[in-house]
């Protein structure tokens, strides 16, 4: 959750939130959104909105960068939505539900601009930020635990083959650590493939499949966009269990 006053307001949400209410229940979260965050769940939700027919208004990102794929990027940017890198959330605006946001310039400091706030009417404020792994099973079952901030917190320590300090569990997806959607489903195929192995049952194809996964994980993670994974990936792998 990101602090900031008003985020207690009734239309803030996080980006879950919203795609529960639109993909489960068919229902729009409201008319026009400031969404927090271009990475990949920020731009595709924002992409989602827009084809739900909710106006918005504007991506606040308070890197110097957008986060997500420039793919994602380039299909907001063609529907004219500003994309507002370096900007941050100063506050949310309304008595009783949320009615704007006030939003301002951050410098490499990460510290507000003095006379860049401004204000964008909105009645729905998504927050796509501050993902972390939820991992509280991992840690009752005794796996050996490893503080990656490029994988978004406390991750298991994993081998190749993505099997834990325990030689029965096997991991996947977000609690492996934060990625986005693809890597997730190629995670879970590879460890699918050697939970298999390790209990018998393995089919003629196993080598061909788990490489060709391999291969697909080291492809999604290529190129600057994947280099933070590719770091915290080097920092959990390298430890030894304990």
């Amino acid at each position: 959750m990101l602090g900031f006053p008003g985020n207690d307001l009734p239309g803030v949400y996080g980006a879950g939130a919203v795609q529960t209410l639109m993909n489960v229940h068919g229902i729009k979260p409201g008319n026009r959104i400031v969404m927090v965050g271009a990475g990949n769940i920020g731009l595709i939700v924002s992409y989602q909105l827009l084809q739900a027919g909710v106006e918005v208004a504007a991506i606040v990102e308070g890197s110097p960068y957008i986060g997500g794929y420039l793919v994602h990027a380039a299909k907001i940017r063609r529907t004219g939505v500003p994309i507002l890198t370096s900007h941050t959330i100063v506050k949310a605006i309304g008595a009783e539900v949320v009615t704007g946001a006030v939003i301002c310039e951050i410098d490499g400091n990460w510290q507000p601009v003095p006379g860049t706030e401004r204000e964008i009417a909105a009645d729905v404020i998504c927050l796509a930020v501050g993902l972390s792994p939820l991992a509280d099973l991992l840690w009752q079952a005794g796996c050996h635990m490893c503080y990656v901030p490029e994988l978004g917190g406390h991750v298991p320590w994993r081998n190749d083959n993505l099997q834990t300090s325990l030689p029965h569990i096997y991991i996947a997806g977000d609690v492996a650590g934060v990625e986005e959607a693809s890597s997730a489903m190629v995670e879970g195929e590879l460890a699918g493939l050697c939970a298999a192995h390790s209990l018998g049952l393995t089919s003629p194809t196993f080598a061909d499949e788990l490489s060709d996964a391999r291969a697909q994980l080291e492809a999604l993670r290529s190129g600057p966009v994947g280099e933070k994974i590719r770091s915290g990936l080097c920092q959990v792998q390298i430890q030894e269990a304990r």
